[in-house]
Formats: C-alpha cells, sequence, structure tokens
C-alpha cells in the first residue's frame, strides 16, 4: 500500500512539472527568437550599411577614373585638331601656290597660241602661194611634156606596187621552202623518236573465214542435208555461208563465211566445227551451238576491251566503247587485227603527243576511238570515221574528241595538233613493216580501174589516189566544167567507181575546178 501511495503521488507530481514546463516553456522559447530576430535584423543592417559605403567609394573611383580618361581624351583630340588644322593651313598656302602659278601658265600659253596662230596663218598663205606655184610648174611640165601628171603619178604608183609584190613573193616563196624544209626534217626526228620508244610485243593473229572439209563424206552430206542448218546460220549470224566444191582434185572442199560482223562470223565459224564432225542428227542444233559461241565471244570481247584500257593507262570509259573495242579482235583491214591496230595507235598517239607537248592522254583516247565504228559499218551506212565519232559522242565524250576521230580520214577538217597526231599515229600503225598485207597484183588493178574510170568524164586534168586507195582527188578544166556542175560530176564518177570497180569499203572522191592567172617578169 506505501508503494502505491508512492507511485500515485510520484504520478501527479510528474504530472504537475509537465503541466509548468508546457505552459512556460513556449513563453521562454518566443521571447528568445524575438531577441534572436532583432540581433539578426541589426546584424543585417550593419552589412547592408557596410555594403552601401563599399560601392559608393567605389563608384566614386570609377567615376573619377572615366573623368580623367575624358580629359584625356579631349587634350588628345585638341592636339590633334590643331595638327589638322595647321595642316590645312599649309595645304591652302600651297594651293594659293599652284593657283597663282597655273594663271601665269594660263597666261603664258595665250601668249604662245597667238603666236601659232599667226605662224599658222603665215604657213597656210605660203602653202597656198606653194600650190598655185606647184600647179603652175605642172601645167607647164604637161604643156613641154604633152603627158597627163595624173596618169603618170598613177603609173609610178603601178610600178612601185608591182615590185613590191614581186619582192614579197620571192621573200614568200624562200620562206616557204625554209618552213617546209625545216618542218620536214624535225618531223623525220620527231617520228624516229616515237618509233625508237615504241616496242610492240605482240603477233599479228590472222583471221579464218573458211573451214575445210576434210572428208567427202561431210561435204556431200552437207550437199544433200545441210542447205538448212546453214541457212539457220546466216539467218542467226547475218553472215554469208558459202559452200565452195573443190576446184580440182587437189583441194578440200570449203564452206566460206563472209560479210556481217567479225564476232558473229568467228561464233558461226566455231558453231560448224563443232557439229559437222558430229553428223546430220546434230545438225538441228546448229542455233544453239551458235548461241553459246556469241555469248562466249562477247564476254572475251568485254575482257579484250578492259585489257586495252589497262594497257593504254586511260580512265572513266563507257563499258559499251570498251565492248565496242574488244569487238575489233574478229575484224580485219587488209589483214591486219584491229584490235591490236587500235591498241598500238592509241600507244604511238600518246608518244607522239609527248613529243610534241600535246595532252597524251587526250591523243592515246583518240587512238582508242577511232576505229570503233569498224565493229559496226557493217550494219551502219557511212564512213567508220563518222560512225566512230557518233559513237564515241552517244557516250559522253567530249567535242573536240569526237571531232578529232571523225577527221582521221578528212571526213571532218579539223586542224588541230591532236588530229595530226592522230593521222600520224594510224598512218604509222597501218604503214609500218609486216603491218598490212596487200595484194599487190589486186591492188595495181584496183587504181587502175579507178584511173580509167575517172579519165573517162570529159574535162579531167589530173587524178590523183591517195590514202590506199580510199581517196581520190580530182582536178578538172575550168573551161570545160562549170562551178556548177562539181557536185554533179563527183556523184557520177562516184557511182561509176562504184559499177565498175571492186573494193573493200568506201572510196571518197573529191573534185576541185581551180583558176590561176601568173605573171612573171
Amino acid at each position: 500500500m506505501n508503494y502505491l501511495y508512492l507511485a500515485s503521488g510520484s504520478a501527479i507530481l510528474g504530472y504537475l512539472i509537465f503541466i509548468i514546463i508546457f505552459r512556460l516553456l513556449p513563453k521562454r522559447l518566443k521571447s528568445d527568437l524575438a531577441r534572436d530576430r532583432e540581433e539578426i535584423f541589426k546584424d543585417a543592417e550593419r552589412q547592408a550599411e557596410g555594403r552601401r559605403k563599399s560601392e559608393l567609394e567605389r563608384l566614386e573611383e570609377e567615376l573619377q577614373l572615366e573623368a580623367e580618361q575624358l580629359e584625356a581624351e579631349v587634350n588628345e583630340r585638341k592636339e590633334d585638331a590643331k595638327v589638322i588644322n595647321d595642316d590645312l593651313d599649309a595645304r591652302e598656302r600651297s594651293m594659293q601656290l599652284e593657283e597663282s602659278r597655273v594663271q601665269k601658265v594660263a597666261k603664258d600659253l595665250e601668249i604662245q597660241q597667238a603666236k601659232t596662230n599667226a605662224i599658222k596663218s603665215g604657213h597656210q598663205m605660203m602653202q597656198s602661194e606653194i600650190d598655185t606655184i606647184k600647179s603652175q610648174l605642172i601645167s607647164q611640165l604637161e604643156a613641154i611634156s604633152n603627158v597627163d601628171a595624173r596618169q603618170v603619178k598613177k603609173n609610178i604608183q603601178d610600178t612601185l606596187i608591182d615590185s613590191r609584190q614581186i619582192e614579197y613573193q620571192k621573200a614568200m616563196r624562200i620562206l616557204d621552202e625554209d618552213l617546209s624544209t625545216s618542218s620536214k626534217r624535225l618531223a623525220t626526228r620527231l617520228l624516229g623518236r616515237a618509233l625508237g620508244r615504241y616496242e610492240p610485243n605482240f603477233y599479228w593473229p590472222k583471221s579464218i573465214n573458211a573451214i575445210e572439209v576434210t572428208e567427202r563424206e561431210i561435204f556431200d552430206q552437207i550437199c544433200s542435208d545441210g542447205e538448212q542448218m546453214l541457212q539457220d546460220l546466216r539467218q542467226v549470224s547475218e553472215c554469208e555461208i558459202e559452200l565452195l566444191p573443190p576446184q580440182n582434185d587437189y583441194q578440200l572442199p570449203l564452206i566460206k563465211l563472209a560479210g556481217g560482223a567479225g564476232i558473229n562470223r568467228e561464233a558461226a565459224r566455231l558453231a560448224i566445227e563443232e557439229i559437222l564432225p558430229r553428223g546430220f542428227s546434230s545438225w538441228s542444233k546448229a542455233t544453239q551451238q551458235y548461241d553459246r559461241f556469241r555469248v562466249q565471244l562477247e564476254q572475251h570481247a568485254i575482257i579484250l576491251g578492259q585489257q586495252a584500257i589497262k594497257e593504254v593507262k586511260l580512265k572513266e570509259i563507257h563499258p559499251e566503247i570498251q565492248k565496242l573495242v574488244g569487238y575489233l579482235n574478229w575484224r580485219t583491214s587488209y589483214r591486219q587485227n584491229q584490235w591490236y591496230h587500235t591498241v598500238e595507235v592509241a600507244k604511238l598517239a600518246g608518244i607522239i603527243a609527248a613529243e610534241l607537248g600535246v595532252d597524251p592522254d587526250a591523243a592515246k583516247r583518240c587512238g582508242l576511238l577511232h576505229d570503233i565504228g569498224k565493229a559496226l559499218d557493217y550494219k551502219i551506212e557511212g564512213s567508220h570515221a563518222v560512225i566512230s565519232g557518233d559513237y564515241a559522242d552517244r557516250y559522253g565524250e567530249s567535242r573536240l574528241i569526237c571531232d578529232t576521230v571523225m577527221s582521221h580520214h578528212n571526213d571532218l577538217i579539223v586542224e588541230s595538233p591532236l588530229a595530226y597526231v592522230l593521222r600520224a599515229a594510224d598512218t604509222l600503225s597501218g604503214a609500218r613493216p609486216g603491218a598490212r598485207v596487200n595484194l599487190e597484183e589486186g591492188y595495181q588493178l584496183r587504181l587502175s580501174g579507178i584511173e580509167t574510170c575517172v579519165r573517162s568524164f570529159p574535162g579531167i586534168l589530173s587524178v590523183s589516189i591517195m590514202n590506199g586507195a580510199r581517196e581520190v582527188h580530182v582536178e578538172v578544166n575550168n573551161k570545160r566544167v562549170q562551178e556548177h556542175e562539181l557536185n554533179s560530176l563527183a556523184s557520177e564518177i562516184a557511182r561509176k567507181v562504184e559499177a565498175e570497180v571492186a573494193f573493200p569499203g568506201e572510196i571518197k572522191i573529191l573534185v576541185t575546178r581551180r583558176f590561176e592567172a601568173t605573171s612573171v617578169a
């Protein structure tokens, strides 16, 4: 019980203490907070006052500094203005002196002008007197010599002009001879250096356009049952395929292929050689064999075009042009393989261009493109040079390159160093020993036939057959052939040559009519 009373008393005492603390503590805390707040406000006011004073001091210092700088700048401007005023004063004095000098010169000029006018009037009077005396003297001389002075003057002028013309003609002739001699000597040295730098390392492959039928049985079977096979191959290849019987006991029968595209002709030849030994049963598959070989040759042509580009070290050649270059492997001219000829012309053109200071890459480009028309001339009418230029233009080549390609057989007249480089390279490749094979007898017969045809027309003065019988230059008598008749005469000569003379390719007829008057003293 005592413990219970003690616990109850302790609890009541603790409650009373809690009540006292709960009521008195907030008041104490409030008074402390108010006191702390007053101290904080006072401290903030003291800090603000200190900052205001320091800011005022700083602003006063800046104002004083700016005032000093402004005063210094004003003083400097005053000094500059003083210097400028002094300079203006000096210039004004100089202008016054110059003005006085000009006035003096003007006065002197007026005096001199007056003197000049006086002298001029006196000169005019003297000139009129001289003219009068001269007219009197001329009249007296005309009366004494009984000649017209104007005619004498004209005769003297004509004599002087004629003598000068003769002197100039002689000088021009001497200069022309010297220039011709020196240019020939220079050209000979240049071509010698070019050929010395060029060393071909290939052989000329021979094209095969005939197939020998070694077995008599196969020949008889072709005669009896093989016409349809040959006709099918003619149709797909667009070539002429003809079976030729032997002319004597020592010859073998031949299957001759001619015309059309060279690559098609080669595909037809390979197809015939493939199916002939297999007998009649496989002949019906001739077109399939042709197609197979045609695809193989097409791929080979692409490789050859790329090889040509690589050999001449060119870039950015259109793939279609590369393919046309590859097609030239199965095209010949005077038995010369045109792919090798094209590569050779490109290399020679690059060498000659380097010797002359012309762009070697442009020259090699022209050499590579100059004969691509020969891969298409079997189906396109016109000169292969024109066809080459047209296709080069079609596939993005520059106008200079296209015109130069067209000019290498004078289908287009281009007088540029690049054009002469291409012609020289083309001529060197075709004319060097072993490059081309001409049958001398047939060539002479062709020349004779062309000249006979041309000279059968009236008024022919001379006939010049040039460029391997590809060009014929005809000069006519200006009295027997009028100018308006030249076009019709050239057409008639071309038609007669075409009808009476057998020749490969094309022949260009050039008719000229020249009138000259000369006099030699």
